[in-house]
C-alpha cells in the first residue's frame, strides 16, 4: 500500500506542477485551475505587500516638510 501511496502522490504533483503543458485541454485547465489554487494557499500564509516604499514615505514627508520650511521662511522675509 505504501508504494501505491507514494506513486499517487507523486502524479499529483506532476498533474499540479506541469500537467498544463502536456495534457490535452479539459485536463490542462484543471491543472492550471489546481496550481493557481494551491498558489494563492501559500500567499495567504505572507504579509500583505500594500504598503508603500519606505523610501517613498521620507520623501513625501521631505517634501511636506520644505513646503513647511518653505511657508514659514516666506512669512518671516515679508515682516518688518
Amino acid at each position: 500500500m505504501k508504494p501505491i501511496g507514494s506513486i499517487i502522490l507523486v502524479l499529483g504533483l506532476i498533474f499540479v506542477a506541469v500537467g498544463d503543458t502536456f495534457l490535452p485541454k479539459p485536463l490542462s485547465t484543471a491543472s492550471k485551475n489546481a496550481r493557481t489554487y494551491v498558489n494563492n494557499i501559500f500567499l495567504s500564509f505572507t504579509p500583505d505587500t500594500d504598503f508603500e516604499k519606505p523610501s517613498k514615505q521620507r520623501e513625501a514627508q521631505v517634501d511636506d516638510l520644505e513646503e513647511r520650511v518653505k511657508g514659514n521662511r516666506d512669512r518671516l522675509v515679508e515682516q518688518p
